[in-house]
């Protein structure tokens, strides 16, 4: 395989997670032209790029919130002091 191809073609490894920067909009446009080509050629991938499009449409859908920071501290710590007074 010539350098110039080596530069475009890409592994099934590297179109995953070109994929997945892909799906969360951090790919640049080259990286998405290259995952193209791969796609193009690769059933697997295609199959993969499938469903991870299929999961974010959902997980975005569903518009699930993070617990905020605070909210997760309390509950360590009462989790700690739980456990503690059971030790005792």
């Amino acid at each position: 395989m010539s350098i110039k191809s080596k530069f475009f073609f890409i592994d099934c490894s590297e179109a995953a997670a070109c994929c997945n920067k892909a799906q969360y909009e951090e790919a640049n446009n080259f990286e998405k032209a290259r995952l193209m080509l791969h796609l193009l050629f690769c059933k697997t991938c295609r199959k993969f790029s499938t469903k991870n499009s299929k999961l974010t449409g959902l997980l975005k859908k569903s518009k699930i919130e993070t617990c905020p920071e605070d909210t997760k501290h309390q509950w360590r710590e009462q989790i700690k002091k739980e456990f503690a007074e059971e030790r005792t």
